[in-house]
């Protein structure tokens, strides 16, 4: 079963419910700790406390898991964008794409997505370029900077920051152990 195919299950289940889905799956997870806390209730203490930090640690190393994966997810993305674009620098790419990404689709897909349906416009937007260019002042070049990012660090930046980091993220990818 694909997850687009659970969630449609989980759709019809609060529409007969007559909620939405994240009233459905709040009164979902407050029926299980209900349920994990009048099963605890009837054990031993020492038992009950025991399960507890079992419990918290499955949800700890669950969530460690998925973190992992995103990072993993993350630094494909940036990978692959690096092999499928190599010309394209990260102020290159405009803010709808960089939208997109934060809404789950994946960096090169959604470069590509725009590339695909902004050729009707490239010719209008050649031309306000070329008008525009003669007015603009000389385009600011930064200076690059020393250090290195860390996976964590790019993993911890918001899509913003990781936009404005693009160059030092693909400095740094070549030196990642992944």
């Amino acid at each position: 079963m694909t997850k687009e195919q659970i969630y449609e299950i989980i759709e019809d289940m609060a529409a007969d419910a007559n909620t939405s889905v994240e009233g459905f799956i709040k009164t979902l997870m407050n029926e299980k700790d209900a349920f994990f806390a009048k099963k605890s209730a009837a054990m031993p203490k020492e038992t009950a406390e025991f399960l507890a930090a079992a419990r918290k640690e499955a949800l700890e190393g669950r969530a460690a898991k998925r973190k992992e994966a995103k990072k993993a997810r993350l630094a494909e993305d940036i990978k692959r964008f690096k092999e499928l674009f190599p010309d394209v620098k990260s102020d290159g790419i405009p803010e709808e794409v960089w939208n997109d990404m934060t809404n789950g689709i994946p960096l090169p897909y959604a470069y590509a997505l725009y590339l695909a349906t902004s050729q009707g416009n490239k010719s209008y937007a050649d031309r306000v370029n070329a008008k525009n260019s003669g007015a603009a002042p000389p385009p600011v070049i930064p200076r690059e900077e020393e250090g290195e990012l860390t996976m964590e660090q790019v993993e911890a930046m918001s899509p913003e920051a990781i936009k404005k980091s693009f160059p030092e993220i693909l400095r740094s990818l070549r030196k990642w152990k992944i």
